[in-house]
């Protein structure tokens, strides 16, 4: 009993710990996940707003191109004049070489009849499967990689503004339309150039056709001013691989058909994307304790900002659009987890506590527990120790008793016999409680020990029933014994009389005016067998599950109002379950039907 209770305590105070313990793992982990995804997916804004920027930087210069062309196409009489174009790719900072095909996508410049410059014959060397896959020179609407946004739609993209409220850290919002302008306001400069060259010079180039092409470039003006943006934006952007190099190629097609191809100056076009971000410098205003990697496509970093210095694999990485599609970017950081105190620190600390509150209530309750446990084994001591200081003066008043009556017996006064007798009826039924509430002690403390004796069973029930007989008449009771052993067993005697006394001493309380009460013995094997069957009111179906329960009684008309300790039932079937045995309640159709066994040995 004491280790169960300390089990108990045990259980009381770990089984919650575990569970909370383990519920708040989970949140712990499931609250992490979240962060961990809330901020991967921050991190990827970051870099899509990158991505944006550097997109809204190829939008401004296609404009700038197209503006361009579409003055070189003014300026062609009507094809393009080579020199123009080779002084244009002289004066232009963005373009690196330029080529023009021709309606049936036949090379024009650089011119095929005459010689070439260095750079010229290495564009037509690296260009020349190009030229000879027209399908890769034609707009694809539904091809992001050859159709480019034009730049008010993708200006109104979230993503978009997303990146203007990314880039006012680094005063990108402002530097990148005054560069827009700078370009616009160069090429301008040079168109300005051009008009003022001298007459003579002017007229040595174009004066035989001059009328000509003034009367074409007019006619081609007046197209262009009926011309719709989409014919003006026919137009893409290629990203051409040769020598294990990648090489940028803005196409664009004008009224005629034919199509100019820009070959953008790499360092230019690293350079400006570059200026787009924010300084190597950038620190935790702009990104906190994180770096930014851009890198090319051969994994080579071509710029970085931030703080963090560490070197390892990226949290996250991202490829640029169209026509950075071979680029990518790559976000570097300690880890991706929420700001507080470690999780362990979150979990501990509240199972200390509660783990404390258990232990508490629980050596409260183990207290109160113990405490109550040892006032009843108080109670039990000082019931046992008035039971055998009562047993033996009791055992003295019976004997007097039925000494007395012996010697009395042919007295004239009946008063004086039934006075003895009821002496010695209280007497033996107060003998019966006592000697139950002293077996029930020794089964608790498992100190019953059984007494085996060689006597013949009937003779004792005979005797048994002529003790109870008297009590049971006066209750209209009529004993009826059927003996069938008729030899000597060996049992313990004292354990039989006390089941059997229990058993008449209820039949006594609860079935009077019941007539006749049958009791029958017999040897089944080694078992000595008792059967007791009154015809009283008997047991209600619903409570034969419970009579054998220790202080229990049934409550009804019959028994409300009888004095009773509710121990006599159990204790019997306990008493005959000791000597190896049992005792039994039987179906009957009236009344109460028991049946005793004790295992007997030769």
């Amino acid at each position: 009993m004491k280790y169960r209770a300390t089990l108990l305590l045990i259980l009381l105070v770990l089984l919650p710990l575990l569970l909370l313990g383990w519920l708040g793992y989970r949140l712990q982990q499931n609250e992490q996940q979240l962060v961990g995804l809330q901020l991967q997916k921050l991190v990827e804004q970051q870099l899509e707003s990158v991505d944006q920027q550097l997109q809204r930087h190829f939008q401004q210069l296609e404009t700038l191109l197209q503006r361009q062309g579409m003055d070189l196409y003014r300026r062609a009489d009507p094809d393009y004049p080579a020199d123009a174009l080779r002084t244009f790719i002289k004066r232009s900072a963005q373009v690196q070489q330029l080529f023009v095909l021709d309606q049936s996508d036949q090379r024009q410049f650089p011119p095929r009849n005459e010689p070439l410059s260095r750079e010229e014959q290495r564009l037509v060397e690296r260009l020349q499967p190009l030229w000879q896959s027209p399908g890769l020179l034609r707009p694809k609407d539904a091809d992001p990689q050859t159709v480019s946004p034009s730049p008010a739609a993708a200006s109104d993209t979230p993503a978009a503004k997303r990146s203007d409220d990314y880039f006012v850290s680094g005063q990108l919002a402002q530097r990148a339309p005054a560069e827009l302008v700078d370009n616009l306001s160069d090429y301008a400069s040079e168109a300005d150039a051009d008009a003022a060259e001298p007459p003579a010079a002017s007229l040595a180039k174009a004066e035989p056709r001059q009328n000509a092409r003034a009367a074409e470039q007019a006619e081609a003006a007046s197209d262009m001013s009926v011309e719709s943006e989409a014919d003006i934006t026919d137009s893409g952007w290629i990203a051409w691989y040769v020598d294990a190099r990648l090489i940028h190629i803005y196409w664009w097609r004008d009224p005629q058909g034919r199509t100019l191809g820009f070959v953008l100056n790499d360092a230019r076009l690293l350079s400006d994307l570059i200026n787009r971000l924010p300084d190597a410098g950038a620190g935790r205003d702009a990104l906190g304790d994180a770096q930014i990697q851009l890198l090319d496509s051969q994994a080579n970093t071509l710029y970085r900002w931030g703080d963090y210095q560490e070197k390892g694999a990226p949290l996250r990485s991202l490829g640029l659009s169209h026509p950075l599609g071979s680029w990518s970017l790559e976000y570097h950081a300690p880890a991706l987890q929420g700001g507080g105190p470690p999780a362990w620190l979150t979990l501990t600390l509240p199972l200390v506590l509660l783990g404390l509150g258990l232990v508490g209530l629980g050596y409260l309750f183990y207290r109160e527990h113990r405490r109550e446990v040892q006032l009843a084994a108080q109670r039990v001591n000082f019931v046992n120790q008035v039971s055998h200081e009562l047993k033996t003066p009791l055992t003295n008043v019976r004997l007097y008793a039925e000494m007395l009556e012996q010697r009395l017996d042919g007295d004239d006064d009946p008063s004086v016999g039934r006075y003895l007798g009821v002496i010695s009826n209280e007497s033996q039924r107060l003998s019966r409680l006592i000697d139950n509430v002293l077996s029930l002690s020794r089964l608790q403390r498992r100190q019953l020990t059984l007494s085996l004796e060689c006597q013949d069973p009937d003779q004792q029930i005979a005797r048994i029933l002529e003790t109870f007989s008297p009590l049971l008449r006066q209750r209209l009771i009529e004993p009826e014994f059927a003996p069938g052993i008729g030899q000597s067993l060996r049992y313990d005697p004292a354990l039989l009389e006390q089941v059997l006394n229990n058993l008449l001493s209820n039949c006594e309380k609860y079935a009077p005016d019941s007539g006749a009460l049958r009791i029958a013995s017999w040897l089944e094997g080694s078992q000595l067998c008792v059967s007791v069957q009154d015809q009283g009111p008997g047991i209600a179906a619903s409570e034969r599950a419970r009579v054998f329960e220790p202080f229990y009684r049934c409550s009804n008309r019959l028994t409300d109002g009888i004095t009773g300790t509710g121990i006599g039932l159990g204790l019997a079937r306990d008493l005959a379950r000791a000597h190896g045995g049992d005792l039994v309640l039987l179906a009957s159709e009236k009344g109460t039907h028991f049946e005793i066994r004790l295992e007997t040995q030769a």
